[in-house]
């Protein structure tokens, strides 16, 4: 080979090393770029299962406080008497009396958490639909309240029924075994939650709150005793069934602007909670058995937890029915706090 030709033949491998220099530093460099995105999503992970195993903490520590108030103050007509007394007098019927109120219907309080703020509700399920006492009338008025037509509503809550009784006797709109899909059955058993009512046939597929079951248990009660007091209903619930509606909103406020007078579920204007009237207690007080939630501001989720209390038994005086974290956009509609500076701080016993 002359030297004119090694010459060319030089500078033709030298033409070719330079754009596959180019290629291989296009692909380490793609190689960089996904390991780097791989990298911060796992990153992103780890922060947020971090930040959620630290608000779980500050949430269980808001509750265990709001937990001994409940255990040790004493109860009044509407609310818990944080540093009050018990009325001597057996006429009142020993109410607490003084003291600074702990609202057991649901009004948000600040707890100041490790890691951040808290906020925290007590509930008295007495503010909820029971559909322990009378299941079929309480989850028809519920399921007219929350829109559903009544024919619809009077189905399911028939098909309730027969999911409950030990019965094989179908009732009228009703659904026994055999109408269940292979693998489903009644319940043939009292509920031990308001959640379980999800589990009768057309429920979980026609109530929205079935979406999640757990969501009916902010909404609704089973597995206890629990009279029923329209004075008592939290703000959330009342919200959730009037929707956007904001005159009716302010109608169904304006029937709990003072909670220790006569309340009647007619009173809120909403469609079907008048078929409650028959199960309404208004001399009951909340008790025994209480939600309490915990969240942060934007309600993102919540823990929930229900606390029945079981005082008679002074080794026991407390059972936990259930508790779990859920969320979603009705949690969020329901729990967002704008400005958590502006509540009040949980009271604390003396």
């Amino acid at each position: 080979m002359s030297a004119a030709r090694r010459r060319i033949s030089r500078r033709a491998r030298r033409g070719y090393v330079f754009p596959l220099a180019l290629w291989t530093i296009a692909v380490i460099a793609l190689l960089l770029g996904a390991a780097y995105t791989v990298m911060s999503a796992a990153n992103s992970v780890f922060a947020r299962i971090s930040a959620r195993e630290e608000s779980l903490a500050d949430f269980q520590a808001a509750e265990t406080d709001i937990l001994h108030l409940l255990l040790t103050e004493p109860m009044g007509v509407t609310w818990l008497h944080v540093g009050g007394e018990r009325d001597p007098d057996p006429i009142s019927g020993g109410f607490g009396i003084g003291g600074e109120p702990l609202s057991a219907t649901g009004t948000p309080y600040l707890h100041a958490g490790t890691h951040g703020p808290v906020v925290v509700r007590l509930i008295g399920t007495n503010g909820l639909v029971n559909l322990s006492e009378n299941p079929g009338a309480a989850s028809e008025a519920l399921l007219l309240a929350l829109g559903l037509p009544r024919p619809d509503a009077q189905r399911l809550a028939a098909r309730l029924v027969d999911y409950i009784d030990q019965d094989d006797r179908r009732v009228l709109g009703g659904a026994e075994a055999a109408d269940y899909p292979a693998g489903r059955t009644p319940r043939n058993a009292p509920l031990s939650a308001a959640s379980d009512a999800c589990g009768a046939l057309g429920w979980d597929e026609e109530v929205f709150l079935c979406a999640d079951p757990r969501l009916m248990d902010l909404f609704a009660f089973a597995g206890g005793q629990s009279a029923m007091a329209a004075r008592l209903v939290p703000e959330y619930l009342l919200r959730e069934l009037v929707g956007e509606d904001a005159r009716q909103l302010d109608r169904a406020m304006d029937a709990l602007e003072d909670r220790n007078r006569l309340v009647q579920y007619q009173d809120f204007g909403i469609s079907g909670l008048e078929g409650l009237e028959a199960f309404n207690d208004n001399s009951a007080i909340p008790g025994p058995s209480f939600l309490i939630v915990t969240h942060r501001p934007d309600a993102e989720y919540i823990q929930l937890t229900r606390i029945d209390l079981t005082l008679a038994n002074l080794y026991k005086p407390y059972e936990i029915a259930f508790s779990y974290v859920v969320g979603g956009s009705i949690v969020e509609g329901a729990f967002h706090v704008e400005e958590a500076d502006a509540l009040d701080e949980l009271p604390q016993a003396g």
